[in-house]
């Protein structure tokens, strides 16, 4: 019993869950540990916050036709209560809290531009910029149970040319690709 209570404390703690992304492509990159993450367990919703550290941004104030949040600085977050990893969910945010919401029912069905129920704020501040997400976990099927909640949190740095991905849990590749759910992994496992 003892156990299950400093778990959950642990779990309401804003402060007592971080991680560093590591970065996966390319294989070097001048930034050094630019992304930092948090999560918070609410009773229906996780909050997950976002810290990046980077000497200049890659980003637009509006987004043109046919632009997306993932082409420029992005922070993500992809969340599941599956043991399969499917479905799962996709949220992204950018500098100017930009979003976008998608639903990977399998790995040749999604839906892109839905809305999941994110809310989320970013600020740009001195030497980077920040970002928070509310996902509503209740309303995409969670249990309730914390141990049911995976995923991976993402981020992706810098013009075209020049771009760097991060993740928690992916190996290093040649070629980023966020989409693999087999390396997702329980999200309230990152501590201090």
């Amino acid at each position: 019993m003892r156990l299950v209570f400093v778990i959950a404390m642990l779990l309401n703690c804003p402060g007592a869950l971080a991680c560093e992304l590591s970065l996966v492509a390319p294989a070097t990159s001048p930034l050094k540990k630019p992304v930092k993450v948090q999560t918070e367990l609410t009773e229906d919703a996780l909050i997950v916050r976002f810290s990046v550290s980077t000497p200049s941004l890659n980003a637009k104030k509006a987004l043109d036709t046919g632009e997306y949040p993932y082409q420029f600085d992005v922070v993500e977050a992809f969340v599941t209560f599956s043991d399969s990893g499917f479905p799962y969910y996709e949220f992204e945010v950018s500098p100017y809290n930009q979003t976008l919401q998608v639903k990977i029912i399998s790995a040749k069905e999604h839906q892109e531009g839905v809305d999941l129920g994110l809310t989320s704020t970013a600020s740009i501040v001195t030497g980077g910029w920040k970002a928070e997400l509310t996902l509503p976990l209740k309303s995409l099927g969670w249990d309730g149970d914390p141990e049911d909640i995976g995923g991976n949190f993402y981020s992706v740095l810098g013009p075209a040319k020049e771009r760097s991905y991060w993740s928690t849990f992916l190996p290093k590749e040649a070629k980023a690709n966020f989409h693999q759910p087999q390396y997702f992994k329980p999200l309230l496992q990152c501590s201090q």
